[in-house]
């Protein structure tokens, strides 16, 4: 039987509450990838993170004894997701840290939004482009445009590194769309099915470029990647289907504008950076651009998939 993407509903406080806590989640990977950066290879970072997180949430699983038929289309959609989602996006910003600022690198994820509107537009019925939503993008995205003018005016990073992070970000705007195409599938088996998957594609090469054997990594990078993979990857991706499935990929890509506040608070608490006055006229912007481009609500709502 075919998967069809379920009917989004407008987002409770519930939802918002929800990805608020996966855009503080994924707000800290920037500073976590830097310390990892300190001792390990980008690849290597993304290997053992989306491994760790796939035995975490195949074992969540197991105990809640959920499980999936794996027909040629799920197949095909876990191995899809699992390289937009997983091995493609973490290689790539990993890289890109190496030439980019942990700052800057937080903000070029916001041109997820604009890869999940116009995909968004074409590939699906009831997540479509309005002239509300392209004003609530064009104004969070000044937001952004404002901070990431004052990370090149700094000498923030080099164009590479910044496009290899603009890619990763385009990559999470499709995979969000093709969750979708799971239908009401619990969301705990979309991740592990989609983390195996990456696993399948990273371990490999992990295993043969940067043995474990012969690596040799400080206490702070290990326990870097250790919360890269609890927190932004397990967690944040249970939550991130869940409100895909529930709410569509638009307004899951607004987690896109608050990711980089996030990570200037974490900066802020745990490295004693203080943001500068043009990042507090930034953040007001995003915050406009969220306020008027959030979905308005439904009058035939779907209760959200268990």
């Amino acid at each position: 039987m075919p998967l069809i993407a379920p009917v989004v509903r407008s987002p409770t406080a519930t939802d918002v509450a929800r990805l608020l806590l996966a855009s503080a989640l994924w707000g800290s990977s920037f500073l976590c990838n830097a310390i990892a950066l300190e001792d390990f290879a980008p690849v290597a970072i993304a290997g053992w993170r989306v491994s760790l997180a796939a035995v975490v949430v195949l074992l969540a699983c197991r105990l809640r004894g959920l499980g999936v038929t794996l027909d040629r289309r799920v197949v095909v959609l876990f191995l899809s997701i699992g390289f937009l989602n997983g091995a493609a996006p973490f290689t790539l910003i990993g890289w890109g840290q190496l030439h980019v600022d942990t700052a800057t690198a937080s903000l070029l994820i916001a041109a997820s939004p604009f890869a999940t509107l116009l995909f968004s537009h074409f590939m699906t019925d009831d997540d479509r482009l309005t002239w509300r939503r392209l004003a609530g993008l064009v104004i969070g995205f000044g937001g952004v445009a404002t901070l990431l003018g004052r990370g090149l005016a700094e000498g923030g990073g080099s164009l590479p590194g910044m496009l290899a992070i603009a890619l990763a970000a385009c990559c999470y705007a499709f995979s969000a769309l093709l969750i979708r195409r799971l239908g009401e599938m619990s969301s705990l088996v979309v991740v592990a099915g989609t983390l195996s998957a990456s696993t399948l594609m990273l371990l490999p090469v992990v295993l043969w470029t940067h043995p474990p054997w012969s690596q040799s990594a400080g206490a702070a990078p290990i326990a870097a990647v250790l919360f890269l993979s609890l927190g932004p990857t397990a967690a944040a991706y249970v939550l991130r289907a869940r409100i895909v499935q529930t709410n569509g990929a638009v307004f899951m890509s607004g987690a896109g504008y608050l990711i980089p506040p996030f990570a200037m608070f974490w900066a802020w608490l745990f490295l004693g950076e203080r943001p500068a006055g043009t990042a507090l006229f930034a953040l007001a912007l995003i915050v406009a651009g969220l306020a008027i481009g959030r979905p308005r609500a439904r009058r035939h709502s779907r209760a959200s998939p268990v």
